[in-house]
């Protein structure tokens, strides 16, 4: 069987010559989109690393980032030739090294390729070689300790999913609120000085929930009632306690403790050591030494909060300009929070719209309207922050404790016939019917039917194995004909991320997709032609190697070249450094072929003289890591950023505080050569982040007046 990447490689050669060709032929490796046939090999990694040119790579070779990547997938998804990692280990440990990171082996500690890695230690008898395995060994075993404890103390417990559910709302009123984004600290915290953000307690919530033990009879309100009354009612009304009772909530207590734990253990260590090469750990006399060079702040959260702001700010403006709002105008005391929930909705709708692409989706092949999904979600926010949280916060000041503050407000449901207990249910019909008039519809059985289908969007079957949603996508929980929601977590929600994800990663290979790309395309296409570009969208070479090219916009001697890439809000380490590490440098690829192409074949077409032309290559990205940086010489920033530059709105917060943001008003007249020179030097974010606590400071006033 023919190598394709020998044969490839002499094909380069005679091209371009020795060094040359070891660059592009790694770069076909990684980043071109067509896969050669395997044949006897296992896969495309197994068969690079096999080729004869293999042997003539040179120390610069291997420690260059293409190839210590091309070394990692090869790790990862083989069982390794252990010459073939000798060799390259010879020529540069901390290659090797850094390669075994990136192949994410080291959260793996039973990956089949670690039987060739410990023979490989014992044999060569290298000491920075020794301190790495000897540290991955400890660190696997603090995180196999981790994991035993976690089971141990879930057997001792052996919880049903419904106790789960009550002990989890419990604890929730107890510990999280007033609600923080980090809370300092947890009973039983493992890490005394680990600040626990919010969305790792929710997802340690989530596990326990889904892991505990399924019912083996048919859930009914009989058996709901009995499980709230032997194991929630007497925290709150202190009848029917028991000792049993009081061991089993502070077991349940450790078992969140230890699942943080492990959640940040593997995120902020093993995610970290693998994927992040500014992270290190170093074993020294069982002294574990933990070090950092990163030397910029990334600063995502202030980024995707002034985001968050910008797409309400637009929603709030859609509103007030449609019929939806005359629905909520007789809603008396509820009007502003009914307004907010209304505006969320049609500022996700426009986010999904105008970044993603999305106008409407199907899943399961059931066609959904995005405002109606969303207003399911941001109504039941509105309904819980207002009528749960804020009522609790109520008792608060003149309660004993906060699980006193919990009684008074369940007491408070009971006197007005409501459910304020710290988790609801409902049976999915009565559910549907309470909910139903909040869509539209010809007929009552027709708003039925979507509301249906929008409560099965936001349910995760406890029951099905294969769904393998988290709570950030579908935040209730059904059992049987039951769903269960939970106050606490609906209200602090972030209903952005939450659609964003549902739509573009868990469920990333919608028939859809392509269509939705070539609306983010043609969306930007036309807020370039407004602001005076002559623009190309998806323009298609005559050299079909080169690709399309999603936008080539123009104005005077300036060239925009961009790629557009559209991907989800990533929660993990490995999420964003394998984004980095594949598809940005992947973007960057492309992007290279294009320019070559947009400088020697497109230019002569519209210029007479070339000496004077710029280019500008852009890498445009639904994602905020990374953002303005540059890969191999291509910018890389947000679409949020061009969209809002484009719309005229850089002044957005001030807009928003001030009262004045209003979609309708025609926006500033572009500069074109302004905006270029503004998005690559990063003044827009500059202008965001440098204004950032003023900002906030600000709107805090602005809602307390």
């Amino acid at each position: 069987m023919q190598n394709y990447y020998e044969n490839k490689f002499e094909s380069l050669l005679l091209e371009c010559g020795h060094e040359i060709a070891k660059q592009k032929i790694v770069e076909d490796l990684l980043y071109k989109s067509s896969k050669p046939k395997n044949g006897i090999f296992k896969n495309k990694f197994d068969m690079f690393w096999q080729a004869n040119f293999i042997s003539s790579l040179t120390v610069e070779n291997v420690r260059s980032e293409n190839y210590i990547l091309a070394l990692s997938q090869y790790i990862r998804f083989n069982l390794v030739d252990k010459n073939i990692c000798l060799n390259y280990l010879n020529l540069d440990v901390q290659s090797f090294i850094l390669a075994v990171r990136y192949s994410g082996l080291i959260i793996h500690s039973n990956h089949h390729s670690w039987c060739v890695l410990k023979e490989i230690e014992q044999e060569v008898k290298n000491e920075t070689l020794y301190i790495f395995f000897q540290t991955v060994r400890h660190l696997q075993s603090q995180y196999k300790h981790r994991l035993e404890t976690y089971e141990d103390i879930k057997n001792k417990l052996n919880i049903g999913q419904v106790t789960a559910m009550a002990f989890g709302s419990l604890y929730a009123y107890q510990y999280l609120i007033p609600h923080q984004d980090y809370i300092n600290y947890l009973p039983y915290q493992f890490d005394k000085d680990e600040n626990n953000s919010a969305e790792m307690i929710w997802k340690a919530f989530d596990h326990i929930v889904k892991t505990s033990r399924k019912n083996t009879k048919k859930l009914t309100e009989q058996s709901i009632a009995l499980a709230l009354r032997n194991k929630l009612m007497p925290f709150l009304i202190g009848e029917g306690m028991t000792v049993l009772l009081q061991e089993q909530y502070e077991l349940y207590k450790k078992l969140v403790a230890i699942k943080i734990e492990i959640i940040n253990y593997k995120r902020n260590v093993l995610e970290s050591f693998c994927f992040d090469k500014q992270v290190n750990y170093k074993l020294n006399n069982s002294e574990l030494i933990y070090t950092n060079t990163q030397e910029r702040k990334d600063r995502w959260s202030e980024k995707n909060s002034l985001l968050i702001s910008y797409w309400l700010g637009i929603g709030t403006e859609k509103l007030l300009n449609s019929d939806a709002k005359y629905s909520i105008i007789n809603t008396g005391e509820n009007l502003e929070a009914n307004a907010i929930a209304l505006s969320k909705a049609y500022g996700v709708q426009e986010q999904l719209t105008q970044v993603y692409g999305i106008s409407d989706f199907s899943i399961n092949h059931q066609k959904l309207d995005v405002y109606e999904t969303m207003i399911t979600m941001t109504l039941s926010q509105a309904h819980y922050l207002k009528d749960h949280i804020e009522k609790f916060m109520s008792f608060l000041p003149n309660a004993e404790s906060n699980l006193h503050a919990l009684t008074q407000l369940t007491m408070h449901g009971f006197v007005i016939g409501e459910n304020r207990m710290p988790f609801t249910f409902a049976k999915h019909e009565d559910k549907i019917k309470r909910m139903s008039s909040w869509v539209k519809g010809s007929s009552n059985a027709v708003r039925k039917k979507k509301m249906d289908q929008i409560l099965n969007f936001w349910s995760c079957n406890l029951y099905h194995e294969d769904d393998v949603s988290t709570f950030q996508q579908k935040p209730f929980y059904k059992i049987d004909n039951f769903i269960f929601q939970f106050p606490w977590l609906t209200a602090f929600q972030n209903v952005n991320t939450m659609m964003i994800n549902y739509v573009r990663k868990l469920h990333k290979n919608r028939l859809e997709l392509k269509n939705e790309t070539d609306n983010i395309e043609l969306n930007l296409a036309e807020k370039f032609k407004k602001a005076g570009f002559e623009v190309f969208c998806q323009y298609h070479p005559l050299d079909r190697e080169v690709g399309e090219i999603d936008l080539i916009a123009v104005y005077e001697n300036h060239v925009i070249v961009a790629e557009v890439k559209s991907t989800y809000i990533k929660s993990s380490i490995q999420e964003i450094y394998e984004y980095r590490n594949f598809t940005l440098n992947k973007a960057a690829y492309q992007l290279s072929k294009k320019v070559a192409h947009v400088r020697n074949e497109f230019l002569n077409q519209y210029f007479e003289n070339l000496d004077d032309v710029k280019i500008h290559s852009w890498n445009i990205d639904t994602t905020l890591e990374f953002d303005h940086q540059y890969f191999d010489h291509h910018l890389k920033i947000s679409i949020d950023e061009i969209i809002i530059s484009l719309n005229g709105k850089v002044d957005f917060m001030d807009s928003i505080i001030g009262g004045r943001f209003d979609v309708e008003e025609v926006a500033n007249s572009i500069d074109p050569l302004k905006f270029i020179d503004d998005i690559e030097n990063d003044r827009f974010w500059k202008h965001q982040i440098g204004n950032y606590d003023s900002f906030m400071n600000r709107m805090i006033g602005k809602l307390d007046a």
